[in-house]
């Protein structure tokens, strides 16, 4: 019997392919190059068509029409979307190497401009391949780099168009299609300058709405007025928060949606993902471009406390995320966290978030050695490129490199340089690691267990130090190891002196400690930041806030006062704290004043009251020595003297029924397991509690 399923979906394949050609207007120019490559497919018609332009303008359109067309004239077509890949040529074969094997292939890559650091591969290696016959259409929001005119090979291979506005007639025709009455052509021409995605959106709302009515603006707040008109019909305000956050965020999760709206995340999810503007890529969900950027500006000035609310949940949730990745993960969700910023006037100045520049951080490989020295000493002379060898020779895992998606080689590099003691000779032949030493060996030094991190050799090829996608990587990995590094007690930033990225500096709460630090010819600003006086908590928290003040504003820096602000107790100032605590838990007040209510394991319990915790810590210390069937004497006389309350030792013994000199010397045992407990809690947090199970 024939295949009835199979005859329906070629009907409606069929079917689906002529109302999207019904719908297709203008492109006249690149259509009919594309259809002389797919009718003549010879060694004279082009092998690649590289169509690029601003987001909205209907690249994904136009390659759906080439797609549709090259089946209907019975070529195979490969469709990739490089949004759901990795910008590296191993993914880029993966999905897409099938094209080297097939003469009839055409081959379409949408949002190219997730991979573009892989053209000058393309162009050289890749693309050569291809059999006579084959096609290949990239689009991108970029245009083709100049890889392309190196070869002129390329010259009559290369088909470039770019995508602009349409023209009025186009438009018109546009919205003729699309059954928007004529008298109101010219107002919704006028005011999307023929924007194909605003002139599609303008023509929705017109045909349900009466646009002759409405009052329309002539600058951005007619796109946001498109916008929302589009999204006005959402189901519920439950559905409406949940695009502002679409938009708010870089992508959106359930998870992010549960954070911020709550349990109703799994449906809105869902609604999010079937709404014409919003793209589902790899990382989650994310909203065209134009839609993000109006809705966002729209509730910001719409409703600006509502704005610093949702941004303040979803930063909490994002900033535990990047808490919790791992590997590979961690720089995507330090950049999703950081991503809710960029409105933000001052910070905006030091970060760019082009998250489509094909440039991604790696592990710095033993082939690398000569380029990594190479890029530093061509930014930062011969001397620094000499303290950079010694630190390869020393700690080579301490350096990342970030590479252009078209080669294997680097085009920046970073040291975070872990040093402890041991170390203090090599660190003492680094002029920046040894004032960094010289600096905490003078105010707060290291305790058991802690070390000190150093950022170091900052460079980025072509641009050094200045705001670019590289160098917003090297920012967000200090970033990343702010959140994840265990027993960081100190860490430091060097960067080139100068006055650019002092107040950036200042607002990240790393203050600075040396402003001239000279190596060789090049000299250095150090930053730093005691993590144990205003721990990685209190620094979150008051990262989650967002400035709403206009563009050329400085917010305020990270506070050193006040809440959040840790004491850093040697180990004789810790004993005797602890001692004196135990002595005064019964009297009225008497553990308010203990500086352990400002150390990290009362901080670590996380309870509103200080005291309250010190309290319950003293009690566990106490009681966990009755965990050990050996120290169930040193714990009967830890608890009489300082939990029972008896007056003296003397009358503890009594009681006990114990010599004063035994009891002594039981009670000094067990002040010594009560004090090592403590201790470690202090060093090591929960990880004491890991340890001691």
């Amino acid at each position: 019997m024939p295949d009835r399923s199979a005859h329906h979906r070629e009907q409606l394949a069929g079917r689906l392919a002529e109302c999207r050609a019904s719908m297709f207007v203008g492109r006249d120019d690149v259509l009919a190059v594309f259809r002389s490559a797919v009718a003549a497919a010879g060694p004279d018609q082009e092998a690649v068509i590289f169509v690029h332009g601003p987001g909205g303008t209907g690249k994904s359109t136009l390659l759906q029409r080439f797609a549709d067309e090259a089946r209907g004239a019975g070529r195979r077509v490969l469709q990739v979307n490089a949004r759901d890949m990795e910008p590296s040529r191993q993914a880029f074969e993966a999905r897409a190497g099938d094209v080297l094997d097939l003469p009839e292939a055409v081959l379409i890559v949408d949002n190219f401009e997730h991979c573009q650091g892989l053209e000058p591969w393309l162009a050289h290696e890749f693309l050569p391949r291809l059999p006579v016959g084959a096609l290949v259409v990239l689009a991108s929001r970029n245009a083709p780099c100049t890889h392309w005119r190196k070869d002129l090979g390329w010259s009559t291979a290369l088909h470039v168009a770019r995508l602009s506005n349409l023209r009025d007639t186009e438009a018109r025709e546009l919205l003729r299609r699309m059954r928007v009455r004529p008298s109101v052509h010219d107002t919704l021409i006028e005011l999307t300058h023929g924007h194909p995605l605003a002139l599609r959106l303008a023509a929705q709302i017109a045909q349900r709405a009466d646009v002759g009515t409405m009052t329309w603006e002539w600058n951005h707040t007619v796109l946001r007025q498109l916008v929302e008109c589009l999204v006005g019909d959402a189901p519920s305000p439950a559905h409406r928060h949940a695009l502002e956050v679409c938009a708010h965020g870089l992508t959106t999760t359930e998870g992010l949606l549960r954070a911020t709206l709550g349990e109703e995340a799994p449906a809105l999810f869902a609604w999010l993902r079937r709404q014409p503007y919003v793209e589902s890529g790899r990382l989650g969900l994310s909203p065209h471009s134009l839609v993000r950027e109006i809705l966002d500006a729209d509730l910001r000035w719409r409703d600006p406390a509502g704005y610093q609310r949702m941004h303040e949940r979803m930063s909490r949730h994002l900033l535990d995320e990047a808490e919790a990745a791992t590997g590979p993960d961690v720089l995507p969700a330090v950049l999703a966290a950081t991503y809710l910023h960029r409105h933000n006037g001052f910070v905006s100045r030091f970060l760019t978030w082009e998250t489509e520049s094909g440039i991604y951080e790696d592990a710095c490989r033993l082939s690398d050695r000569a380029e990594v020295l190479r890029l530093i000493e061509s930014a930062e002379g011969s001397a620094s490129a000499r303290v950079a060898e010694l630190w390869l020779d020393t700690q080579p895992s301490a350096f990342r490199v970030y590479r252009s998606a078209d080669s294997s080689a680097p085009v920046a590099v970073m040291a975070w340089l872990r040093l402890t003691p041991d170390l203090a000779d090599t660190v003492a032949r680094d002029p920046v690691t040894a004032a960094a030493w010289e600096h905490l060996r003078s105010r707060r030094p290291l305790r058991d267990h802690e070390h000190f991190a150093v950022a170091r050799f900052m460079v980025a090829s072509g641009t050094y130090q200045h705001p670019s996608a590289s160098m917003d990587l090297m920012i967000h990995r200090c970033v990343a190891q702010f959140l994840h590094s265990e027993h960081l007690a100190w860490s430091f930033i060097s960067l080139a002196s100068g006055p650019f990225w002092a107040d950036f500096m200042e607002y990240l709460d790393q203050r600075m400690v040396r402003d001239v630090i000279s190596v060789g010819a090049r000299r250095f600003t150090l930053y730093a930041h005691d993590w144990r006086v205003v721990t990685r908590k209190r620094w979150t928290q008051v990262g989650a806030s967002i400035e709403l003040a206009g563009p050329g504003a400085k917010p305020k820096p990270r506070p050193h006062e006040g809440a959040g602000v840790m004491t850093v107790l040697s180990r004789e100032e810790f004993d005797k704290a602890v001692l004196d605590a135990l002595d005064s838990r019964h009297r009225q007040g008497g553990l308010a004043a203990s500086p352990l209510t400002r150390t990290r394991m009362v901080a670590d319990r996380g309870d509103d009251d200080p005291v309250v915790s010190l309290r319950a810590l003293l009690t566990e210390a106490v009681a966990a020595l009755r965990a050990d069937p050996r120290a169930e004497k040193y714990h009967r006389a830890v608890d009489m003297r300082f939990l029972r309350g008896a007056p003296t030792r003397e009358a503890a013994a009594e009681r006990l029924g114990l010599s004063v000199s035994t009891y002594q010397r039981h009670l000094k045992r067990g002040l010594e397991r009560v004090l090592e407990h403590l201790w470690d809690r202090e060093l090591l947090g929960r990880d004491a509690e890991t340890q001691a199970c």
